[in-house]
C-alpha cells in the first residue's frame, strides 16, 4: 500500500515544481486502514451468506490487473444474494491547510466487475467532500461527483477540482447507492494532489510484441493529462538507438483523461531482430513538461523470420457444485468441435473430486464459471459467444516460436517431449516450457460427481441439453471432458527449460516424465505443451497431442525446418524421418498446390530442395504428410 498523510509543506506550485501529493491510497495492503466503512441501510444477508453489503478490501486483480493486489469494493450482488447498497466509505483526515489552491485535485479510478459483460455494470455512486467526517452531515450537501457506470471500459479515471478546499482539513466519502442486483463497484488509487499546468504522463506503450519482417507496426503511447491545462500538442520520441522525434498537434486531452496517441513513424525491421524501444515525451503544449519524472516508457518488439501457427488456450474455472458451470462445458465442447486445430480448452476444477490443488490455486479465478485466455486475459466471462470472441481476437497473433509435442512409453509410464522452434533471436529470453495433462470422458460414481444445474427445466434458457436434465444432474448421467489432471513443470513451466540466449531457428526441447494414475485412461488423455513468457505469465503458444501414441505427436517428432525463410529462389525442407513414405507439398493460401515431391521409405535425416523462383511473392504453406497425419509451416516468398 502507498498511503500518505503528508504534513503541508510551504512550497509554491509553479511551472517547474513537481506536483505535491497530500494523500494517496492504492489499497494494496488489502486493508481499509484509516477509512471508515458504514452499512447505512443495515440490510441483513440471507441466512448462511456472507454480508458483502459494506465497503471492504479485496484483491480484484483478476478483473482489474492494473489495480494491483488490493482495492476497495462494495457489492450490489454476491454469491446469489441481491443487495441494494447504501454504503459509505470515508477517508482519513486530509490536511490541506498549507496546500495551494492552484491545481488542487481529487483523483480516483473506478470500475464495475461486469463492465464488459451483458448488463450488470450499472453501479451508481457519488463522491462527497466535507470538513466533517460524519456521513449524515456529508450527504446533507451536494456531491462533488455522481455517476452510474457505463459499459465498455474496464477502468474509469475521474477527477474533481478541490481548489475551494485549499487551507482546510477535509474528508472524502464514496457512497455506493441507488442500484441493485448488478455486481461490484471497485475503487482504487485515491489521490489528492496539486497538479502542474502542463504535465503529460506516459501510462503505457502499445506495440506489437512480435511482428513479421518488413511490416509496419504502429507505436501507440497512452498519454494521461496529469496537469490542469488541456493538452493540445506533445513532442514524442521513440528510440531504438536512433531518435524518431515528432511533434503531434491537434490533440484535446482534458485534465485527468487518457488518450492513445500514435507516433507517425512506424516501427519496421527487414530482418529477424530483437529491439528495445524507449519512449519519451519531451514537450507539452510547446513547452517543457512541468514534471519530467513520468515522461518515459518502453516496449519490446521481435520480428520473426517465419510465421508459425498459434493455438488459443482457454482455461475455465469450473466445479460440480457450480450451478452455472454447465454453460462452460457447453461452450468448451462447441469450441473444440468448431476449431479442433488451434483451440485448446482446459477445465480447471474447484472444490470437487477432479480438483488439482496447484492448478486451482494458481489460476486464481475471480468467480465460477470464469476463464483465463492465454493467461493474459484473466477472469473473463464464460459463454459460447465470449469464447468465440476471445479466439477470434487472438488466433492470428504472431508468435515467436512454433510448437510440437510427442509422447512415448508403454503402460502407465509416459515421456512427453515439448519442443519450441524459435523464429526470432533473444539476448535474454525469459521463457519456460511446460506440459498440462488433460483427460476426456471422466466419470464418477459418488454424489460429489453430481453436477449442479441452474438450467434444469429451461427457466434460464436452452443450454446444450442441460435444460432437459435435473438439478443436480446425477453422476451416472455426467461425463466430464477437458479435465486438467496434472501440471508438469508447474503452473509457470519448467525452470531452465529454455536458454536465455536464443538464435533465429533454434530448436529447444524438454522431456517431462509422467505416471498415469490407475484411475485414468491413457487413450482419453492429452498433453498440452505450452511456452510461457515469464515476464507476464502469458501462454504465447501451445499445441496438444494425444498420450495414446497415435496422434499429432508422431509426425511432429520429425523436427521439420524450412529455410531460408523468407526465400527467393530455392527453399530447403529438412526433417528426420522415422521410416515410411512422406509427401512434401507447397500450397498457396487459396489451397492450390504449386509444388510437390515424395520420399519413399525415408528414415533418418532428410533434406529436400524445392525451386520457387517462379512463385509470386507472398505467403505459402509447406506441408509434410505421412499416414494421414501432417505438419505444416509457413513460407514467405519474396
Amino acid at each position: 500500500m502507498i498511503k500518505t498523510l503528508l504534513p503541508a509543506l510551504a512550497l509554491v506550485v509553479g511551472t517547474t515544481a513537481f506536483a505535491q501529493t497530500h494523500f494517496s491510497d492504492d489499497f494494496n495492503d488489502v486493508n481499509l486502514t484509516g477509512w471508515t466503512s458504514t452499512d447505512n441501510d443495515n440490510d441483513a444477508p440471507v441466512a448462511g451468506a456472507n454480508n458483502f453489503d459494506i465497503w471492504y478490501a479485496a484483491d480484484m486483480s483478476g478483473a482489474f490487473a492494473q489495480f494491483g493486489a488490493g482495492s476497495a469494493v462494495s457489492r450490489s450482488w454476491a454469491n446469489n444474494v441481491v443487495y441494494s447498497p447504501n454504503n459509505f466509505l470515508v477517508s482519513p483526515a486530509i490536511n490541506l491547510t498549507a496546500a495551494p489552491g492552484v491545481g488542487l485535485t481529487l483523483m480516483w479510478e473506478v470500475g464495475s466487475i461486469e463492465s464488459t459483460a451483458s448488463s450488470w455494470y450499472e453501479e451508481h455512486y457519488a463522491v462527497y467532500v466535507s470538513t466533517s467526517n460524519t456521513p449524515a452531515t456529508m450527504i446533507a450537501s451536494a456531491p462533488v461527483y455522481e455517476e452510474t457506470l457505463p459499459a465498455g471500459e474496464t477502468v474509469f479515471a475521474r477527477t474533481v477540482d478541490l481548489s475551494a478546499y485549499a487551507g482546510q482539513t477535509i474528508y472524502v466519502m464514496f457512497r455506493h447507492y441507488n442500484c441493485t442486483d448488478e455486481n461490484a463497484l471497485v475503487l482504487d488509487n485515491v489521490v489528492v494532489k496539486n497538479l502542474q499546468p502542463n504535465d503529460a504522463s506516459v501510462d503505457g506503450v502499445v506495440l506489437n510484441r512480435y511482428a513479421q519482417t518488413s511490416s509496419n507496426n504502429t507505436l501507440a503511447v497512452s498519454v494521461k493529462n496529469a496537469g490542469f491545462n488541456p493538452i493540445t500538442s506533445i513532442q514524442l520520441n521513440w528510440n531504438d538507438g536512433a531518435d524518431h522525434i515528432q511533434t503531434i498537434n491537434g490533440l484535446n486531452i482534458a485534465p485527468g483523461a487518457t488518450v492513445n496517441v500514435n507516433h507517425p513513424t512506424a516501427v519496421s525491421y527487414a530482418t529477424a531482430v530483437e529491439e528495445n524501444i524507449a519512449v519519451t515525451i519531451s514537450q507539452v503544449n510547446a513547452a517543457v513538461d512541468s514534471d519530467p519524472s513520468n515522461n518515459t516508457g518502453s516496449a519490446k518488439i521481435n520480428t520473426v523470420s517465419a510465421l508459425e501457427e498459434k493455438s488459443v488456450v482457454i482455461e475455465e474455472g469450473t466445479g460440480t457444485w457450480c450451478q452455472w458451470c454447465p454453460r462452460g462445458a457447453v461452450a468448451m465442447d462447441y469450441m473444440v468441435n468448431t476449431y479442433p486445430n488451434d483451440f485448446i480448452g482446459i477445465a480447471v476444477h474447484n472444490g470437487d473430486p477432479m480438483t488439482v490443488a496447484e492448478y486451482d490455486a494458481a489460476a486464481n479465478f475471480s468467480g465460477y464459471p470464469s476463464s483465463n485466455v492465454d493467461r493474459v486475459l484473466l477472469g473473463q466471462t464464460v459463454s459460447q459467444n465470449a469464447f468465440n470472441s476471445y479466439y477470434n481476437a487472438r488466433k492470428d497473433l504472431i508468435v515467436p516460436a512454433g510448437m510440437s509435442v510427442a509422447a512415448t512409453g508403454a503402460g502407465n509410464t509416459v515421456s512427453i517431449v515439448a519442443t519450441a522452434t524459435f523464429r526470432t533471436p533473444f539476448a535474454a529470453a525469459n521463457y519456460r516450457l511446460g506440459v498440462i495433462v488433460i483427460e476426456d470422458d471422466v466419470t464418477g460414481t459418488t454424489s460429489a460427481y453430481n453436477q449442479a444445474n441452474a438450467y434444469a427445466g429451461g427457466a434460464n434458457g436452452a443450454m446444450g441439453g442441460y435444460e432437459s436434465l435435473p438439478n443436480p444432474v446425477p453422476a451416472a448421467q455426467m461425463v466430464y471432458d477437458h479435465v486438467g489432471r496434472a501440471l508438469l513443470g508447474g503452473y509457470d513451466g519448467q525452470a531452465n527449460s529454455v536458454p536465455a540466449v536464443i538464435t533465429d531457428g533454434q530448436v529447444v526441447n524438454y522431456t517431462f516424465n509422467y505416471t498415469i494414475p490407475a484411475t485414468s485412461t491413457r487413450a482419453n488423455m492429452h498433453a498440452v505443451a505450452v511456452l510461457i513468457d515469464q515476464s507476464n505469465g502469458e501462454i504465447v503458444n501451445a499445441i496438444q497431442g494425444s498420450l495414446s501414441g497415435a496422434s499429432l505427436g508422431e509426425v511432429e517428432t520429425i523436427g521439420m525446418e524450412v529455410y531460408p525463410n523468407p526465400a527467393t529462389d530455392v527453399v530447403n525442407v529438412k526433417f528426420v524421418g522415422n521410416g515410411g513414405d512422406y509427401q512434401i507439398a507447397i500450397t498457396d493460401l487459396a489451397g492450390r498446390q504449386v509444388a510437390s515431391t515424395s520420399l519413399v521409405n525415408a528414415s533418418g535425416a532428410q533434406s529436400v530442395a524445392l525451386p520457387i523462383a517462379e512463385f509470386s511473392a507472398g505467403n505459402y504453406l509447406v506441408t509434410i504428410a505421412k499416414d494421414g497425419a501432417s505438419y505444416t509451416q509457413n513460407l514467405i516468398v519474396k
